[in-house]
């Protein structure tokens, strides 16, 4: 049975409506597992009417594939070298539905052991503009949404990740739907079921209010395969957390994200007492404590670093201990040769040249 948390890792909310009604329904259920997700790609797409946990089996290919690095230089950059590794990682898909007209489809995926990616494009048969007045903000994102979007992968564990609208070239009728997610166990190759509701446009800028453009629903299942490029680092060490005292359990890094998972001695107390749905700030505390003031930064060989603090994760009281799994899908990819090294805390990992 999947959490609180982990259902509402799979609806399409702004950050504020997530927090809200997931730490409203954890109050009631008592959940043992919280999740914080990284709010820096997170986009205002929406509030889903219903959980849908499953979806059904869907249509066919379309005709010419996009390559992965053809689909993804809108998300994670698209220098000669993003391309390169992005087409390395990733896989063509071109699986599609259609619904009141409109196509779906499923354009590329790239992926490594905890993460993911998959690029959609939506557009009208007709050729004509999917809606009027489709002006994306300041952060790029198209005032879109689905009533419900769902893709089942298989995965055992939580997830958390983000999820937007784009428009990867303003010259034709189409635009494009990224889902980002990041997870506690490792992905296996498998199928993907992908599954989405009723297609609205904001109106006015107003995120409570919509107008309908397609009504339906879009099914479509595809392989989940791509290269896993993802190294461990050696893991074990203890360090300090707060004066708290933590146990590395894994590093793992790859072009795509990190995930580092440890061990608090010391069980997480909760006290699920926020009102209004709102968290309480003794469990503001617990997090901050726990997962999200855990310094982690990654060094690249030619001086730069990149601040990963701001990550999500999750946080599990276990038998008297805490395990926390802090991770994230970087911005653009990298070549794992550009790494210097990763450190957690005070603990620095380099990477051997050649990874």
């Amino acid at each position: 049975m999947k959490t609180y948390h982990q259902s509402m890792d799979e609806l399409h909310f702004t950050p504020e409506e997530k927090e809200a009604m997931t730490e409203r329904l954890l109050k009631a259920s008592q959940a043992p597992v919280h999740r914080v997700r990284p709010l820096r790609r997170m986009a205002a797409v929406g509030v889903a009417a219903a959980l849908v946990l499953t979806v059904g089996v869907g249509a066919a290919a379309t005709g010419v594939l996009k390559s992965a690095g053809e689909a993804f230089p809108e998300v994670f950059g698209g220098a000669p070298a993003q391309t390169e590794i992005i087409d390395r990682i990733g896989r063509p898909v071109g699986a599609s539905d259609t619904a009141d007209g409109v196509v779906i489809t499923a354009d590329a995926i790239v992926g490594d052991r905890y993460s993911y990616a998959i690029v959609y494009t939506i557009a009208r048969e007709d050729g004509k503009p999917l809606a009027e007045d489709l002006t994306p903000n300041a952060f790029g994102y198209l005032p879109l949404r689905f009533e419900s979007a769902d893709v089942d992968v298989g995965q055992q564990g939580g997830s958390h990740g983000a999820s937007y609208f784009f428009d990867a070239d303003p010259e034709d009728n189409a635009v494009q739907y990224v889902d980002l997610r990041t997870g506690d166990t490792p992905l296996t190759p498998g199928t993907a079921r992908a599954s989405f509701r009723n297609l609205s446009v904001y109106t006015d800028n107003d995120y409570t209010k919509s107008t309908p453009v397609a009504q339906g629903k879009w099914k479509m299942r595809f392989a989940f395969q791509f290269e896993d490029t993802s190294v461990s680092l050696p893991a074990g060490q203890s360090f300090l957390l707060n004066g708290m005292e933590a146990t590395l359990d894994s590093v793992v890094l790859s072009p795509l994200s990190f995930q580092v998972s440890y061990t608090v001695q010391q069980e997480v107390q909760w006290d699920n007492a926020g009102g209004n749905g709102q968290q309480s700030a003794h469990d503001r505390e617990e997090s901050l404590r726990y997962l999200e003031s855990l310094p982690v930064v990654l060094t690249k060989r030619d001086g730069t670093t990149i601040d990963l603090t701001s990550s999500g994760g999750s946080i599990s009281p276990q038998g008297g201990k805490t395990v926390c799994q802090k991770s994230d899908i970087f911005s653009s990819v990298l070549s794992l040769e550009e790494i210097e090294s990763i450190t957690v805390a005070d603990l620095t990992f380099p990477l051997a040249q050649g990874e």
